[in-house]
């Protein structure tokens, strides 16, 4: 009896906050032996996966890797209440959250103190790059459909190609195996939005053929005032156990979008700065009911492959097809607020957009000795091309709106002309890396070569005239060569020092246009030394982190103020290349169950960020949306003696200091703490269908405060007071 309810704990998928409480029914199955092992470690909710393939593409455990990396499990996603990766990483160090603010649309952060989001093409699933698009056609996976999430701080080009250096974020799919999930929750939240989520498995009696069928609807309001949104995907996969040496998954994954985006721009009078009225409401909308939309729709198809040759040699393949398409209407800020400290003038913006993705990754891994030196050696390679066009209106303006008391006026679009563009991205790379132990000894040794191809093309159309402007094509083609290194040390006490360095680069935009002599430039590269030491106690299950960092990117692009009119219409700024920047760091963060059914996850960060090169007006200027200090601590308890047995509480708490909206240091940004809490309970504990029932509360206060804050007219809310009430059913 016990045994099923500890493996409801397990696979309970809360999107309510309390479900985390799996977590800790995991390490009560730990302690009484029933707990999956790896190595000589439990598994438990918030130190779920000892080892991971994401930083090294090789099964190599965390405290084994000289690198920091976070992985934020699929129990601790359940026990938070997650709902996309910016809440899947609150309790990250070094990570800046909605860097523009609440938006449905995209995952949007950064990783010390550069984009690691949607907007940087940095987010990979499975560990295969989503597509490129045009200005507002991105993917964004939903959080219920992975099983971990792998936070990879620091350059990672040697395994991935064209990242940027602060880190990025690996998206774990859910995938078939021998538990048979059967999950099912239902849930509503304190706007009124409704959902339901399930997870199935099954397979054959010998586990050959394996299945998983996994899928979320959910409906209703939003924190955003006139703001709806129509969410759902069904996600099915296949394994095949061809052999014992080779096996076949099949990933497929649709999901729509339909609805409102909660994305606006807000003038700085009235939300950083008050108006002689105060500050706005953080669900006010200022755009307009009618016209507010952001409709899309995901597929995706693929496998991944494995065959072992030997017990030595292994070949593995993934590949992946990805189709995004999507329309976004929305209207924002035109210019600052008016001098009367209410009316605020606005624009209307349309624009549509496809693309599809191919992507392939080979790699071969083999383990051999040379002597006294065992070596794990990985060599693969990758290939990428995503093929995109997008469209974006110029339209008449709707009226000025009072912010503190909106009046719509239903305006009535009318468009003067659309510009089209489109573009074809390639990428390909091939890597090897050598992983070496000697004794307590562990180096990494690794490097890559890329060639990168961007084809893009521009063209007008005159909607009055009817007449096509002509297509002005440009061409983009990079190549580079990454390398890192980490050298390690596995003490008998589970203290783990190591170094590393590791390099980055990526193309300098897609647009040879930006240089007056229409030359593209040179690839945007980074580099970072890192040292730290990891500990993992014996007696103690968990992992904590402790790392210092001096990263640093180059040729980075600058506005070229001796020629202001690039472009094949001299509409554009030109650059000039040459800046470069550093953020150095010092990072803390763990993952521990302290002792049976009381788990905390800790994260504290320092972050000193300058402009070291550039022009007279940045130089020694910090970097944009990079906070100074943030801290976090989460704490979850459940209860086993046998009058509260099955109640479960958790609270959390969030620092993120103070830090600046703009690259000139004119928009400073106020620290801000919030409060998180969960309670869950399980009713039926020895039943075949218990049931747990869970509240989660982020911003538990509903908090107020600025994201972030770009210029008088772009300024951002963060997300208020959200509750997620849930039922989940396991059988």
């Amino acid at each position: 009896m016990k045994a099923r309810i500890d493996r409801m704990h397990r696979n309970s998928l809360f999107l309510a906050v309390l479900a985390a409480f799996p977590p800790l029914a995991v390490a009560q199955a730990a302690s009484d032996g029933d707990a999956k092992m790896l190595g000589s470690v439990t598994v438990n909710a918030y130190q779920a996966t000892k080892q991971t393939s994401g930083a090294t593409k090789t099964e190599t455990p965390l405290a084994e890797t000289a690198q920091s990396v976070s992985v934020i499990a699929r129990e601790e996603m359940d026990a938070r209440g997650v709902r996309n990766l910016n809440d899947a990483m609150r309790y990250v160090a070094g990570v800046a959250l909605e860097s523009t603010g609440i938006d449905n649309r995209v995952d949007d952060f950064s990783i010390r103190g550069f984009d690691a989001g949607s907007w940087g093409n940095n987010v990979t699933i499975d560990g295969m790059r989503a597509p490129q698009g045009s200005q507002w056609n991105r993917t964004m996976i939903d959080s219920w459909n992975l099983e971990r999430i792998e936070v990879l701080k620091g350059p990672a080009a040697v395994m991935y190609g064209q990242v940027a250096p602060g880190g990025m974020v690996n998206q774990v799919s859910k995938t078939p195996n021998r538990e048979r999930e059967r999950v099912l929750r239902l849930g509503v939240d304190g706007h009124g939005q409704y959902n339901a989520a399930f997870d199935l498995g099954g397979g054959s009696d010998d586990d050959r053929h394996l299945f998983r069928l996994v899928g979320l609807v959910r409906q209703g309001d939003t924190q955003i005032e006139h703001t709806e949104e129509d969410h759902s995907f069904i996600a099915p996969s296949y394994t095949f156990q061809v052999s014992d040496a080779t096996r076949l998954t099949l990933l497929g994954l649709y999901q729509r979008d339909h609805g409102g985006s909660t994305y606006q721009f807000l003038p700085m009078a009235g939300t950083l700065v008050p108006t002689q009225y105060g500050r706005i409401k953080n669900s006010t909308f200022i755009g307009e009911p009618d016209w507010n939309t952001y409709n899309r729709t995901i597929w995706t198809a693929g496998y991944q492959f494995e065959h072992a040759f030997n017990e030595r040699w292994k070949f593995s393949q993934s590949a992946r097809l990805t189709d995004v398409q999507s329309l976004f209407r929305s209207v924002v800020t035109n210019g600052a607020l008016n001098a009367d400290g209410r009316t605020q003038n606005r624009r209307a913006v349309w624009g549509d957009g496809d693309s599809r993705g191919y992507t392939v990754d080979t790699r071969l891994t083999g383990k051999f000795a040379t002597g006294p030196l065992e070596h794990t050696l990985l060599t693969g390679i990758d290939w990428q091309k995503a093929d995109w066009t997008g469209a974006r209106a110029a339209m008449n303006n709707p009226g000025a709106i009072d912010i503190f008391n909106p009046v719509y006026s239903h305006f009535t679009p009318v468009t003067t002309s659309i510009t089209y563009l489109g573009g074809v991205n390639r990428q390909t790379g091939v890597y090897l890396q050598d992983q070496i132990a000697v004794d307590k000894w562990r180096l990494t040794l690794g490097g890559r070569y890329d060639w990168a191809k961007d084809d893009t093309w521009t063209q007008a159309y005159t909607v009055a005239t009817d007449t096509w402007g002509s297509r002005s094509p440009t061409q983009v083609d990079s190549e580079a060569f990454t390398r890192n290194a980490g050298l390690l040390y596995v003490a008998d006490n589970g203290l783990a020092p190591y170094v590393s360095f590791a390099e980055s680069f990526q193309p300098s935009g897609n647009n040879a246009d930006l240089n007056a002599a229409r030359k593209a430039f040179d690839p945007v590269t980074g580099e970072q030394w890192e040292i730290g030491v990891k500990y993992q106690p014996k007696g103690i299950d968990g992992l904590v982190t402790l790392s210092v960092y001096d990263l640093r990117q180059q040729n980075i692009l600058l506005d070229d103020t001796g020629n202001a009119t690039c472009g094949p219409a001299g509409t554009s700024q030109c650059k000039i290349q040459g800046g470069e920047s550093q953020v150095r760091g010092v990072e803390l963060e763990g993952r521990v169950t302290l002792t049976r059914g009381f788990s905390v996850i800790g994260a504290l960060s320092w972050m000193d960020s300058e402009v070291i090169r550039g022009t007279a007006a940045l130089r020694g200027k910090e970097l944009a949306r990079v906070p100074d200090k943030t801290a976090s601590l989460w704490a979850d308890y459940t209860f086993h003696n046998a009058a509260l047995a099955g109640l479960s509480l958790a609270a959390g708490v969030r620092y993120n200091g103070r830090s600046y909206g703009d690259s000139a240091n004119a928009y400073r940004i106020p620290s801000f703490t919030l409060w998180d809490a969960a309670i869950r309970y399980v009713i039926g504990r020895d039943s075949k269908l218990p049931v747990q029932l869970a509240l989660n509360v982020s911003n538990l206060t509903d908090k107020q405060y600025i994201s972030t804050c770009g210029t008088v007219a772009s300024c951002y809310y963060g997300t208020g007071r959200t509750v997620n009430a849930t039922a989940t059913f396991s059988w």
